[in-house]
């Protein structure tokens, strides 16, 4: 296959490493509109591969750009800013490229992106919204748990992660831009009586939640995200599942710091003028904020993402937990990037596999879920990204 990433930062130089170990690649195109970083990572992934390997400027707001570097490419995977999704897919519809991308701006963005479900089959090509870790791998987690169980009450996305970091400052192991965008939204959830609803206020229903040791138990807050748009309808309607949603577990020190940029307008992306110049107030903030790739080597703890379903099997109550866990340092030490990006970096690079492999070759766009779940989480382990399956089980009550 021949495959280019759009954004060479930490998630994409991630998964750029990845491909270059697959048997189906033959060509790589790194493209980003400062192309540094990009021309780095080639020179130094040329020295491990016989793959192609080229370095293209593009600007991803910009369809003709992107449109310039897709002529002889079968994939995109758009690891840039989500804002440019719908930019990147519109030029993947003219060239008939397959697309793929690791999150959205929020549900109504990925809904304005599976409405290009038809535009995309009569192209003959694929689109996958959301395929990093979460969202990505919860959806296909979650799958896998639904499939399991005859009946389905509640799907829970749980994000923990309990590492501390060498940077005394404010900082966030993933985009800024998103970090900030989502966690300031009000946060989305789904009912089966009223589909998607959203809580009045950011950061709703702390709850604790007991994530895999060595973690623990961690508080966590309902977070604007892409799977509580999907999954209910998706997966979960069928089953009878009544309830989806998604919480973060977030330091007490970065929900402040939040609030504090809220309250003084900080986390608006509307230009201002400041003496004579016109400038987003978060983009301020996010370029006094580390990159999330420069942080490797400095966060030492684990990260852990995963799907909690409560339901029925065999007229018993169970609940399927399916996760991931990584540990920052050894990521680190096996490959250089912390563990998050890490995490985001690998599952796109298992649907080029299934897709290589004949095994994803349906057309238009869907969400990860609709993914078999068998296949790619085989995939995932032996791309080295471990998951795992915690089950309980008690009797249904009996009333006489």
């Amino acid at each position: 296959m021949r495959v280019a990433i759009l954004g060479v930062g930490g998630v994409g130089q991630v998964s750029a490493c990845e491909l270059i170990k697959s048997r189906f690649v033959t060509k790589l195109v790194l493209a980003d509109i400062a192309i540094g970083p990009a021309e780095e990572l080639a020179q130094e992934l040329r020295r491990e591969t016989n793959v192609e390997i080229q370095v293209k400027c593009v600007d991803a707001r910009d369809v003709s750009s992107v449109q310039s570097i897709l002529g002889d490419i079968d994939l995109l995977l758009h690891i840039g800013l989500p804002e440019n999704n719908l930019a990147v897919m519109q030029a993947c519809l003219h060239t008939r490229t397959h697309y793929i991308d690791t999150a959205s701006c929020g549900p109504q963005w990925l809904q304005q992106q599976l409405s290009w479900n038809d535009r995309f089959r009569k192209a003959g090509i694929l689109g996958i919204m959301g395929l990093g870790c979460d969202p990505g791998f919860s959806n296909i987690a979650a799958r896998y748990a639904v499939d399991s169980l005859d009946e389905v009450d509640a799907i829970l996305i749980r994000d923990g992660d309990n590492s501390v970091v060498d940077y005394d400052g404010f900082c966030s192991y993933f985009s800024p831009q998103t970090a900030i965008q989502e966690c300031l939204a009000k946060p989305n959830f789904w009912t089966a009586a009223k589909g998607e609803q959203y809580f009045p206020t950011p950061f709703a229903n702390k709850e604790e939640f007991e994530f895999p040791e060595p973690i623990g138990w961690l508080d966590c807050y309902n977070v604007e995200h892409e799977e509580a748009t999907t999954l209910g309808e998706t997966i979960g309607r069928a089953k009878g599942c009544k309830y989806v949603d998604f919480k973060y577990a977030l330091h007490p020190d970065f929900v402040n710091t939040l609030k504090v940029l809220r309250y003084l307008g900080l986390d608006s992306d509307e230009e201002i003028e400041v003496k004579g110049v016109r400038v987003a107030p978060r983009d301020v903030v996010v370029t006094t904020m580390p990159k999330p790739v420069d942080l490797a080597g400095k966060i030492h703890g684990y990260s852990s993402v995963g799907a909690l379903v409560k339901g029925r099997k065999d007229n018993k109550r169970k609940e399927v937990y399916v996760y991931t866990i990584a540990n920052h340092d050894e990521v680190f030490q096996k490959t250089e990037f912390q563990a998050t990006i890490w995490q985001t970096g690998i599952p796109p690079v298992v649907a080029v596999d299934m897709m290589a492999e004949g095994l994803l070759s349906m057309t238009g766009c869907i969400p990860p879920e609709l993914i078999d779940p068998i296949p790619f989480l085989a995939r995932l382990k032996a791309r080295g990204m471990n998951w795992d399956v915690i089950e309980k089980t008690s009797p249904l009550l009996q009333i006489t």
